[in-house]
């Protein structure tokens, strides 16, 4: 049988009902691209609702898309910030006022499921220690717990898993988070932080349900199939 999971590669969701840019918000996202904590705060101090003003995503775009939190990790993703400039200019954000779950009341991508699924494991936990609500859904019904899983992400997902339904699937592919630790093993997706094993572990620990096909998909790596069958269904 094939998995039925998301494809390795993350298509960056658009938001609908973004306003107008202004310049300031132009100059949060040079700021934000180019590490420059320093103007980022000075920005934020004449301006401080710029903190939550949206930016725009794509050398091209016209459109403010992202929430200045959010296109953190799109940088991070992209190779554009690197790392270790992620975290000060978060902190920068956060102390101007910026929502940790832009997004929550109309199931869009929050900030914590954008950290989680482009990789910034970094920003992900920092998110959560300022506030970020780990266990909303995302466009298709998934949770940042389902992309930490898919990207291997152990240290964020030690971080989610407490209190969360470990059978909730997301809408598109019904699949748990140990389904899509299962694909990011299988089918490493781009971000891949290469922990999808531990995780599998972690998930399981916690008593996570093993499907019965999932142990023929992984049957040629002992160690995980030794995972899998720890805990039958």
């Amino acid at each position: 049988m094939q998995f039925r999971f998301p494809r390795s590669t993350y298509k960056l969701p658009l938001f609908h009902n973004a306003t107008v840019e202004s310049n300031a918000a132009m100059d949060v996202r040079t700021a934000i691209r180019t590490g420059n904590v320093e103007e980022l705060r000075r920005i934020l101090l004449a301006d401080p609702s710029q903190a939550n003003a949206l930016v725009c995503y794509g050398d091209n775009s016209q459109k403010p898309t992202h929430h200045p939190l959010h296109y953190i990790s799109d940088m991070v993703f992209s190779n554009v910030l690197p790392k270790g400039k992620e975290l000060p200019i978060v902190e920068a954000l956060l102390e101007a006022g910026s929502n940790v779950n832009f997004g929550q009341d109309d199931r869009r991508e929050t900030n914590l499921i954008g950290a989680a699924s482009l990789g910034a494991e970094d920003v992900g936990i920092r998110l959560l220690d300022a506030g970020a609500q780990p266990h909303l859904r995302g466009l298709g019904g998934e949770t940042a717990l389902h992309w930490a899983a898919l990207l291997g992400e152990l240290r964020l997902a030690e971080r989610l898993i407490d209190g969360a339904d470990l059978e909730l699937e997301d809408d598109q592919y019904h699949s748990t988070p140990l389904g899509w630790a299962l694909h990011g093993f299988c089918n490493p997706p781009a971000g891949n932080h290469g922990h999808q094993r531990e995780i599998a572990a972690l998930l399981v620990a916690h008593g996570a349900k093993v499907r019965t096909d999932w142990l023929d998909e992984v049957g040629a790596d002992a160690e995980m199939l030794s995972i899998l069958q720890s805990k039958k269904p």
